[in-house]
């Protein structure tokens, strides 16, 4: 027997096998508005039993423009949307997370973190890429950002945060 399943086995349900994490310190910009775009965050996990589950755990730090312009982000599991808002009519659009400015002159300055802890079941034991999309709204008059406020300068006024993604194999 494979030790990966003796140690399945002895440890019980919900016990944590394996943590992995990926990390984005760069930024991104776009004014993408109509699909969701890879933002370059993602990790890959590779389950020891098809019967544990992944727990997905992401904060992404989203910088919009004033205006009441929006940012929305889709967790995705290989080439499928997951842990996305019950649907509500036929035209709302899904999304596991999403942040909007006010309207104030100040909100340039800002950034927002978006944060989700998802438990999936991805049932297999094969290599599971997990990464985030992004897409604005309203953004055609103006970009959303990643890891910066839409207002930006070098200087110490000014930051440069990190986003994250972690994964963690869990007993099922």
């Amino acid at each position: 027997m494979a030790l990966t399943k003796i140690l399945d086995a002895a440890m019980p349900s919900g016990s944590i096998l394996q943590i992995v994490q990926g990390t984005f310190t760069g930024t991104f910009t776009s004014n993408e508005d109509t699909n969701f775009v890879d933002i370059g965050l993602s990790v890959s996990i590779t389950p020891s039993s098809a019967s544990n589950k992944v727990l997905i755990g992401y904060r992404v730090c989203t910088g919009i423009i004033s205006g009441g312009y929006g940012c929305a982000l889709i967790l995705v599991r290989g080439t499928t949307n997951i842990a996305l808002g019950d649907q509500d009519g036929s035209n709302r659009t899904r999304v596991s997370s999403f942040a909007q400015s006010a309207n104030s002159s100040a909100e340039g300055y800002k950034v927002h973190y978006q944060t989700v802890d998802f438990l999936d079941s991805p049932s297999t034991t094969s290599s599971t890429t997990y990464k985030l999309t992004a897409r604005g709204w309203n953004a055609s008059a103006g970009n959303f950002y990643i890891n910066r406020s839409a207002t930006d300068g070098d200087t110490a006024s000014y930051t440069r945060p990190i986003s994250t993604i972690t994964a963690m194999e869990i007993v099922g």
